[in-house]
């Protein structure tokens, strides 16, 4: 009676944390599609669209490779099949040593992310104009983040929407930071004001012009969000994380039982 009573309770937990590892896979599953399809927000942090929609289609299968665990997992234990629980448990394990990796490899190398994202919003900002979906995402950017071109709106003096030619610094065709430059209208602080349409438009050493629009440059604010929103990850990482051990020790605890209980019978 004891074996069975605890059998019965291993069995409802091992099911109990694969259905909360399954409904964090579609989770998972669901922000990666919505990366996938709604790219303004995200595209321009991406060195390029190559290297955005391998790291996009690397979230969705981690999803999906989570969804499908915990729909194993669950089977296992409604089930009671050694086999599933064992699969189970070497899934979890490789998932588990995979995702420990992973969190080392980007603790050890924050000062490379915060140097690619830098990177990324200065060639967005150079080549703005060149690529319309780049150049409407940044705009989406610049707008919610309320800041202005990489370093800051003097950042534009070396971009395509200038005709600054790529690999031609703004000193060697005589633009300087104080010269007059044009302005993407998603620099301004309120985009539809006369001030705006005077900053924009090679007004730039006009104090006022100055003053209508953000200061700051995308670059910090950008890393501000992506440390900010890194905490959430890495908290939300500790938690699968625990999931994935607790049920790795109870997936083979149950195991164990069932095979008892097997042999109690025989």
């Amino acid at each position: 009676m004891v074996l069975k009573g605890c059998y019965g309770f291993l069995k409802w937990i091992v099911f109990l944390f694969n259905l909360i590892f399954w409904l964090v896979g579609v989770g998972v599953l669901a922000l990666a599609l919505w990366i996938l399809f709604d790219s303004n927000y995200f595209l321009p942090v991406a060195k390029d669209v190559d290297s955005y929609n391998a790291g996009t289609y690397t979230l969705l299968a981690s999803g999906a490779l989570m969804t499908i665990i915990g729909l194993l997992g669950c089977c296992g234990a409604l089930r009671e099949s050694q086999c599933l629980l064992g699969t189970l448990f070497v899934f979890l394990m490789i998932l588990l040593v995979a995702e420990i990796a992973g969190g080392v490899w980007a603790y050890t190398n924050s000062e490379q992310l915060n140097k690619m994202i830098s990177d990324s919003i200065q060639d967005t900002v150079r080549n703005y104009s060149k690529d319309k979906i780049k150049s409407n995402a940044f705009d989406l950017i610049q707008k919610e983040l309320k800041c202005c071109g990489s370093e800051g709106y003097t950042s534009w003096s070396s971009s395509a929407y200038n005709g600054q030619q790529e690999g031609v610094s703004a000193m060697e065709i005589g633009i300087s930071a104080v010269s007059p430059f044009n302005l993407p209208k998603s620099c301004c602080i309120e985009p539809d004001s006369d001030a705006c349409e005077a900053a924009r438009k090679r007004s730039i050493l006009n104090q006022s012009a100055i003053d209508a629009i953000h200061s700051e440059g995308c670059t910090r604010k950008m890393e501000a969000v992506v440390q900010q929103y890194a905490k959430y990850v890495f908290s939300a990482a500790i938690a699968i994380c625990i999931i994935e051990l607790l049920g790795m020790i109870f997936s083979m605890l149950l195991c164990c039982a069932i095979r008892k209980i097997e042999d109690f019978k025989a």
